[in-house]
């Protein structure tokens, strides 16, 4: 016998109804579910010091003094004495060079001043004979003035001759390549064997003093006039990445480039050490003023947006959004010139998803990053 469709329907809806009812047993004896932890932010308190002005540029350092070393007379280098990065003294022999006709001209301008000379002699003699005759009447009057003529002009070729002579020695003496500066041999160019002269257009050495430096940092038109000579500088490298380097404005360009609107201030650096090299590329920072007591926090406590500068402050377990204005900017740290207090405590990480007023966790003087304790967080 069939059952009813009643009876078929409780059929399928009772193991349903018992399948629910036991869910609802389930949910109601688990434990309930645990409460969101507030963010976690690192701060650290306002920094009160000291901040120097700078203006900085990007420079490069170069030889206080360079000179490129070459031949003035045409010949073929003989040797070359000295390679680079030898210490050379001013004077010294770096090269010699073997000239090609030189000592031949040097024979023949003998030759020739040894003629002029005793023409001289003969017309000197002439002279004094017609001088001496003239008053008695047996030479004449043109006579005395052609003896006088034909001195002057022995003379005159005697004193070209001997110039002559005195530029040929000059020349001989140039196959002597000496130093004219003290320094370091910075490059070589040429080996013996290689024709020279005023006409090659590459030199045979160059030497340059680096005992100090110079480098050039660009000004501009706001900051020039804060920039003296004597201003306090400083200089960092990439080479030498946890070193600066002191020194002091030298002099200044008098006039502003036209093409950038820049003023170029050189800076001496003292290089007795040879740490620095020419060539190197570096950072260079003039220091302008300083601004006494000023409230300094880590750049990444400062929040940018839509040109306006805020900050979270931590009171408590909750933090406060504050409106400040910067000043300096010291690349790790900013100045804050308004909107802190001396010992406020600002939120240098985490701060992103916050809005005012919320709960936080707070950790104190750690780096955001590796999560180590912090010394100083604004040093210098």
């Amino acid at each position: 016998m069939r059952p009813s469709p009643p009876q078929t329907l409780s059929r399928l809806v009772a193991p349903l109804v018992a399948a629910l009812a036991f869910a609802a047993c389930s949910k109601s004896d688990a434990p309930a579910a645990r409460a969101r932890l507030p963010p976690l932010v690192t701060s650290v308190k306002v920094e009160t010091r000291d901040v120097p002005v700078e203006v900085h540029a990007p420079v490069d350092l170069r030889p206080l003094a360079q000179a490129d070393v070459g031949a003035k007379t045409l010949g073929y280098l003989d040797a070359v004495l000295v390679d680079r990065g030898d210490k050379v003294r001013k004077g010294q022999l770096l090269a010699v060079v073997r000239p090609s006709d030189l000592p031949d001209q040097l024979t023949a301008a003998r030759g020739t001043l040894a003629q002029t000379q005793a023409s001289l002699s003969l017309a000197k003699t002439n002279y004094d004979r017609a001088q001496l005759l003239a008053p008695k009447g047996v030479v004449s009057q043109q006579e005395l003035q052609q003896a006088t003529a034909a001195l002057a002009s022995a003379e005159a070729a005697e004193a070209a001759a001997k110039a002559n002579l005195g530029a040929l020695a000059t020349r001989l003496g140039e196959m002597r390549i000496e130093a004219p500066i003290d320094g370091y041999v910075l490059n070589r160019r040429l080996d013996p064997g290689a024709l020279v002269g005023p006409a090659t257009p590459t030199p045979i050495l160059t030497v340059g003093r680096t005992d100090v430096l110079r480098v050039f940092v660009a000004v501009n038109e706001r900051a020039v006039s804060g920039i003296t000579v004597g201003k306090e500088a400083h200089v960092e490298v990439d080479a030498l990445p946890d070193r600066s380097f002191q020194g002091r404005v030298a002099r200044m360009a008098p006039a502003f480039d036209v093409a950038s609107r820049t003023l170029d201030a050189e800076v001496h650096l003292d290089n007795r050490e040879g740490l620095l090299r020419p060539g190197m590329y570096g950072r260079g920072a003039i220091k302008v003023d300083t601004h006494p007591n000023a409230k300094v926090v880590p750049v990444s406590a400062v929040l940018t947006s839509e040109d306006k500068h805020h900050v979270f402050v931590v009171q408590g377990d909750k933090v406060k959004r504050r409106e400040v204005r910067v000043g300096v900017d010291g690349g790790e740290w900013l100045e804050v010139t308004d909107g802190l207090a001396p010992g406020d405590e600002v939120v240098t990480a985490g701060a992103e998803g916050l809005a005012d007023g919320a709960t936080v966790r707070v950790a104190r003087n750690v780096d955001p990053y590796s999560g180590k304790p912090l010394a100083s967080t604004t040093a210098p």
